[in-house]
C-alpha cells in the first residue's frame, strides 16, 4: 500500500468530513441509514413479502436504483406476481445462509443468485437491461444483511482506489471478479482506518444519528472513503498519481519484492553480528602443545586473534590462526581441533554473509531505481 497516497486521501477526508456529512448536504450518512432502515424491517418469514421487502429496501435507492438501472424494481416487479414470491423468499434465505467466512463459497452463493433469479425476471420484463440483477446488487443485499461481514462494491470507484493506493493485487472485473481480493484490499484500508483516531472520532459522531444501533466496524466506512474519493475528486491533488491497473500491480510487486529483500537483508545482518560475536571469541591455546609437519613439536608461547607464536627446537615460528590448522600444517589435540574447525566455519560463513549482505544491498538499489 502506498502509505503517503492513502494519508492524502484521509486528510481530504477528515477535512471535508463535516461538509461530505451534512444532513442538508452531500449527506453520505445515507449509506448507514439504508442498513438500519433494512434491519428495523426485514423479515424473511413476513407473510408480506412484497411489502416487507419494500420496505427493508426504501432508503438503498441511491446505491442500488437509479435512472439508468434498478435491480430493486427488477425484485419487485417479481413480487407483483404471487406465484412468484416463494421463488425470492427461497433466493434470499439461499443468499442468506451462513457460508463460514469461506469468501469463495459467499462469491459463489452471489453467482447461483444472479443466475435463478435473473431468467424470472426476464419473463415480465424481456430484453429489458434495467432490472437484471449484477454481482454488486446482490453483494450489497449481503452487505445489508450482515454489514460487519461484507464490503460494498462498485467497480469504477475500487479501481481508482487500487491504483490510487497502489494494491499489490488484480481483483478483476465481471466474470474475472475475485471477491477474496477484493475483500483483501478492503481489509487493508480497514486496518489503516482503525489505527486513525481523527477519523473514528468523526465516524462516532455519524454513528450516532444514523447507525441507529448497529455496528458494521467499519465495513461501511471502509467503502465511504473509497466512495467519496472517487466522486468528490480526492485523486485530482497533483500530489496523487494514480496508474493503469498493469502498472499498479507491476509497481506493487516491486514493491513487495523490495519489502521482502529488506527484510531478508536485517535478518542477514542480524546473523553476521552474531556470528562476529562468535568469532571474537578466543580460542585460547597458549602452553599447549602442537605439531608442525616440518618443525616437529611446539609450545604456543603467545595468541592474538589470528596469530600465535610458536617456540620450536629450531626457534620460535608465527602462524596465521586457524588457518595453519585447517590447511594441516599445525596439529592439537583433539579438543582443541573441534574448536579451531568451529572458529573456521564461523569464519567462512562471516565471508558469506558479508558476500550475501552485497548482492542484496545492490539489488535493492537496483529495484528502488526501477520503482
Amino acid at each position: 500500500m502506498n502509505k503517503e497516497h492513502l494519508q492524502l486521501i484521509f486528510d481530504q477526508y477528515i477535512s471535508r468530513f463535516d461538509e461530505l456529512d451534512d444532513p442538508d448536504g452531500n449527506n453520505e450518512g445515507y449509506k448507514w441509514r439504508a442498513v438500519s432502515c433494512f434491519m428495523e424491517n426485514w423479515d424473511i418469514d413476513a407473510d408480506d413479502f412484497a411489502s416487507m421487502f419494500k420496505s427493508s429496501m426504501k432508503d438503498t435507492s441511491n446505491l442500488i436504483d437509479n435512472a439508468t438501472v434498478q435491480p430493486i424494481g427488477g425484485i419487485l416487479l417479481l413480487l407483483k406476481h404471487p406465484e412468484e414470491i416463494e421463488f425470492v423468499r427461497k433466493c434470499f434465505r439461499d443468499l442468506y445462509t451462513d457460508d463460514g467466512g469461506n469468501l469463495e463459497a459467499r462469491q459463489e452463493k452471489i453467482n447461483r443468485f444472479i443466475e435463478q433469479i435473473n431468467p424470472r425476471i426476464d419473463r415480465y420484463a424481456t430484453g429489458s437491461w434495467k432490472y437484471p440483477q449484477k454481482f454488486n446488487n446482490v453483494l450489497y443485499y449481503l452487505n445489508l444483511r450482515y454489514p460487519s461481514e461484507n464490503y460494498i462494491y462498485k467497480a469504477t470507484e475500487a479501481v481508482e482506489w487500487a491504483n490510487c493506493i497502489e494494491f499489490g493485487d488484480d481483483f478483476g472485473s465481471g466474470e474475472t471478479f475475485s471477491l477474496p481480493k477484493y475483500y483483501r484490499m478492503c481489509d487493508e484500508l480497514l486496518s489503516a482506518v482503525s489505527e486513525n483516531d481523527e477519523i473514528l472520532d468523526l465516524q462516532s459522531k455519524r454513528l450516532e444519528r444514523d447507525a441507529r444501533g448497529f455496528d458494521d466496524e467499519l465495513h461501511i466506512l471502509v467503502y465511504d472513503i473509497i466512495f467519496c474519493a472517487h466522486t468528490y475528486n480526492f485523486y485530482s491533488t497533483g500530489m496523487i498519481q494514480t496508474t493503469s491497473t498493469k502498472e499498479r500491480i507491476k509497481k506493487a510487486q516491486l514493491r513487495d519484492e523490495i519489502d521482502s529483500l529488506e527484510t531478508q537483508l536485517a535478518e542477514t545482518e542480524q546473523l553476521l553480528r552474531q556470528l562476529e560475536n562468535d568469532a571474537a571469541e578466543v580460542v585460547n591455546m597458549v602452553g599447549q602443545i602442537v605439531e608442525h609437519r616440518q618443525f616437529g613439536k611446539g609450545t604456543i608461547i603467545s595468541q592474538t586473534k589470528d596469530i600465535q607464536l610458536i617456540a620450536f627446537s629450531t626457534g620460535e615460528k608465527k602462524f596465521q590462526f586457524p588457518a595453519a590448522y585447517v590447511t594441516g600444517f599445525l596439529k592439537a589435540d583433539e579438543a582443541a581441533m573441534k574448536s579451531i574447525r568451529k572458529k573456521s566455519e564461523t569464519e567462512q560463513r562471516i565471508k558469506s554473509t558479508k558476500n550475501m549482505i552485497t548482492a542484496l544491498t545492490a539489488q535493492i538499489k537496483k529495484l528502488k531505481k526501477e520503482n
